[in-house]
């Protein structure tokens, strides 16, 4: 199964930005947000790849493993992207996370596509 680089960074995009005035509860608001981004991020891209017959998977690795030549590496999580029931990846989606005391920023940086 091939899929367009264009669908498959359509079905990737996640765009999740935070600003508030600086203090405890904002600090606490982004807790929970990052909290409960991380627990529901396998299941909202898989819901979204699936119907392209694709799945994916939160690693736990340093990405700059991935893009070792990259600023980007080292405030970002990984994603592999396999065939439905495959276990090779075909890509890598790295998402850049940003965060301070009043902003959160956790945004799709790039899609890398396995060799």
């Amino acid at each position: 199964m091939s899929i367009e680089l264009s669908t498959l960074k359509r079905a990737l995009s996640i765009r999740l930005i935070f600003e508030g005035v600086s203090g405890w509860a904002t600090r606490e608001l982004i807790e929970v947000i990052e909290d409960y981004l991380m627990e529901r991020l396998p299941l909202i891209l898989n819901n979204s790849l699936e119907p392209h017959g694709y799945e994916a998977s939160v690693l736990d690795i340093d990405p700059c493993t991935i893009l070792p030549d990259e600023s980007v590496c080292g405030e970002s999580i990984a994603v592999a992207v396999y065939e439905h029931g495959g276990s090779k990846p075909l890509f890598y989606a790295i998402y850049q996370w940003r965060r301070g005391d009043n902003t959160f920023v956790f945004e799709l940086a790039r899609i890398v596509q396995k060799e």
